[in-house]
């Protein structure tokens, strides 16, 4: 499967849109279709552990 069939599932399962061309940063969107709403996430990765970042955006999901 082409990397691009991938991100596309994934973002349909999730609902969230990473931003892979800034690898220093954990950052993308929160798509809510529902809403018409996105929300942009951004973490940088020398500053919060990875179970911090998923935690937040767990949170944020689920606001």
């Amino acid at each position: 499967m082409c990397s691009r069939m991938m991100l596309s599932m994934y973002a349909s399962v999730t609902n969230i849109v990473p931003n892979l061309d800034d690898q220093s940063k954990i950052s993308g969107y929160i798509v809510e279709k529902d809403k018409n709403a996105v929300e942009k996430f951004e973490f940088d990765s020398s500053k919060i552990t990875a179970l911090d970042v998923c935690n937040e955006i767990w949170k944020i999901v689920g606001s």
